[in-house]
């Protein structure tokens, strides 16, 4: 239960960040013309966190919030690729048990 609360929460929080930081990157980026607003748009974490940094203390919150959601998604994959055949099986043993046990 533990296993499937954290991934799943660390990856939809991750996500909702990431989200966020584009929101508030891209549309901006493309108010300082398509020099800047078009490798924002087309490198998909690298561009909005380069802006954001390079910006200053003005997008400091979508760069943090851009660094945490590419963070909390690397958590998710690594608990699901790591963790997840671990569980996977368990769960996949205890049925077969359980099937074993009703005939």
């Amino acid at each position: 239960m533990a296993f499937g609360v954290a991934s799943t929460l660390s990856l939809a929080g991750g996500g909702l960040l990431l989200l966020i930081g584009y929101i508030g990157t891209v549309p901006a980026a493309f108010s300082f013309g398509w020099k800047t607003g078009l490798p924002v748009l087309l490198l998909p974490v690298i561009g909005p966190v380069w802006f954001a940094l390079s910006r200053g203390p003005e997008f400091r919150r979508a760069a943090i919030q851009l660094i945490a959601g590419v963070a909390l998604v690397a958590v998710a994959t690594g608990l699901i690729m790591g963790l997840g055949p671990h569980f996977a099986e368990k769960i996949v043993a205890e049925m077969v048990e359980a099937d074993q046990k009703t005939r």
